[in-house]
């Protein structure tokens, strides 16, 4: 890879992160982001992801990010933190 490229694992932790804020901002339904995170990306990935962002994503907009979390959870990603 040449230095101008960005790493994979960069490009896969954008899409997670710029999916989950579509969502929190109401641009994208639950369906959609759940069925594109879970299908597109490894669950530990989207749970490190997740984790790392926690405070962004409740400020986003706090019920929506609850709203994602409850729905990832019946897919078998849970975060594992409080994230109330």
């Amino acid at each position: 890879m040449t230095h101008g490229m960005p790493r994979p694992e960069d490009v896969s932790r954008d899409h997670i992160d710029a999916t989950v804020m579509s969502f929190l901002k109401g641009e994208k339904d639950g369906d959609w982001t759940e069925v594109s995170l879970v299908t597109l990306r490894p669950r530990e990935e989207i749970r490190l992801v997740l984790r790392e962002n926690l405070d962004r994503y409740r400020t986003a907009h706090k019920g929506r990010f609850h709203e994602l979390v409850e729905r990832l959870k019946t897919r078998g990603i849970s975060l594992r933190v409080p994230y109330r």
